[in-house]
């Protein structure tokens, strides 16, 4: 009797064993893809880190659902992504994908103002520093996810351009290409930099400079969120005559032609929970630029790093934490002026520091954002608009507070600036509005270690 007791419970053990090996266990059956009229479905499949057919374990899946769902969001493809799944057995699911497409082929009408910022346009107080025309953009051509973007562009500075990209040209969809020309006119340009303001040279009837240039892009990606880019371009630029009389550095070589190759090499490590206007997870970039080859006399010899790290983290609620970390470093060559771009361009300045330029080689740069939403991310429906692409938006509001600080150092040999091989600060309070395709709109107050106050306005995310 003891002998059939111990037998009985050795197989209700074993028993009780499998069910629970069998149900921890996802079995992906199908996956169903909704509303991509354009889109195929080998795009959004790509974005997925599963397949049909495999099997997850439970505790890997909602991992799996959260990562994936990022994956196609940011594609910036569509403008909303929700995934829904059935179970078509205890332990077997079915995954319906339901997106709604973006409008794919913009005309943007095209106004813009001609300097570094807002602020720094608003400080020429002339108007009539605008640049107008269109960009035509066809996004997602073919369904494919190519991009063919023509630009057609006049007014005070003028930009005529066509590139095309194909992200995936190979079965596994890793390879990729992307190419283009283009040719652009300036009225006025940067020729010096003074007490770390930026000076202009207007060509009045002629053109400060015309420059040409053609591109090809091979880029590669490495499983979802890892991308390695390489750019091979030639530029050929003709410069006003004035502007080395001006600045004997602005290009350093006699004449007024320029003419040069380069090549850089890009890596991305993105797992942001949204492009952007992130709110989760981490970004790494390193860059690597070498302008000039020595095969056209009038090369330059310019190499340069550059690390951007950014941290972004929930804390609590509605509270959120974002930093960034961005790092430059060039070699001992001295870059001509009209090439040497340090803290004040693009994304790389201290908030409240938007008037000044530092044109040191190197620099290191900090930003730190803390946030709370007013209005956290929500989803409406415009009732007059009937198509989901337009009718349907996203709005989200934050508050925040900014501490951003920066050192330089490595100056050009000949320069007039009180900022560089001393830290700088800049603190404040700012407004964010996000909605919209991914629109962005900044308001932000704050001082700076000098004592200067003002009102700045921005159209990226911060961070």
């Amino acid at each position: 009797m003891k002998q059939l007791l111990s037998l009985f419970l050795i197989l209700f053990a074993l028993a009780l064993n499998a069910q629970q090996d069998t149900t921890s266990y996802v079995i992906v059956s199908d996956i169903v893809i909704n509303g991509n009229n354009v889109t195929k479905d080998a795009i959004i499949l790509r974005e997925l880190t599963f397949s049909i057919g495999d099997t997850i374990t439970v505790q890997d899946w909602n991992e799996e659902l959260r990562v994936s769902k990022e994956n196609v969001q940011n594609t910036t493809l569509f403008n909303f992504v929700t995934f829904e799944q059935y179970n078509a057995d205890a332990n077997v699911v079915i995954l319906n994908i339901n997106v709604i497409e973006r409008w794919y082929l913009w005309p943007y009408p095209y106004i813009a103002y001609s300097d570094r910022n807002l602020n720094a346009w608003y400080e020429a107080n002339d108007i009539t520093r605008f640049s107008y025309g269109v960009e035509m953009k066809y996004r997602n051509f073919l369904g494919l996810k190519h991009d063919l973007d023509f630009t057609f562009i006049s007014g005070y500075n003028q930009n005529y351009g066509l590139s095309y990209d194909i992200p995936y040209m190979t079965e596994r969809q890793c390879f990729g290409l992307r190419f283009g020309v283009g040719y652009k006119r300036d009225k006025e340009v940067s020729y010096r930099t003074e007490n770390n303001k930026v000076l202009y040279f207007n060509g009045d009837d002629e053109f400060a400079r015309q420059t040409a240039h053609v591109f090809i892009e091979p880029h590669f990606r490495f499983g979802y969120r890892n991308k390695l880019l390489l750019n091979l371009s030639y530029n050929n630029s003709l410069f006003h005559d004035a502007l080395s009389a001006l600045n004997a550095d602005f290009s350093n070589i006699q004449g007024s032609r320029f003419q040069y190759f380069s090549f850089s090499a890009i890596y991305k490590n993105d797992f942001r929970d949204e492009q952007n206007y992130p709110l989760n997870g981490h970004y790494f970039e390193l860059m690597m630029e070498k302008i000039g080859f020595g095969i056209l006399e009038t090369e330059p010899d310019v190499f340069y790093a550059k690390i951007t790290a950014d941290w972004y983290q929930p804390i609590k609620g509605r509270w959120y934490w974002s930093s960034n970390l961005t790092l430059k470093m060039s070699d001992d060559n001295e870059a001509p002026y009209f090439l040497n771009q340090g803290l004040g361009y693009k994304n790389d300045y201290v908030r409240t520091y938007e008037l000044y330029v530092i044109d040191a080689m190197n620099f290191a740069l900090i930003k730190n954002n803390l946030k709370f939403a007013i209005l956290n991310p929500v989803t409406k429906n415009i009732p007059f608009i009937k198509n989901e692409r337009f009718g349907k938006i996203h709005l989200a509001m934050y508050a925040n507070v900014f501490f951003d600080c920066a050192y330089s150092w490595k100056m050009p040999e000949k320069h007039n600036s009180f900022l560089d091989n001393k830290f700088i600060y800049g603190t404040g309070i700012g407004l964010d509005f996000v909605t919209y395709y991914d629109k962005v709109i900044r308001f932000e107050y704050g001082v700076n270690d000098m004592g200067e106050t003002g009102l700045f306005i921005h159209f990226v995310a911060p961070i």
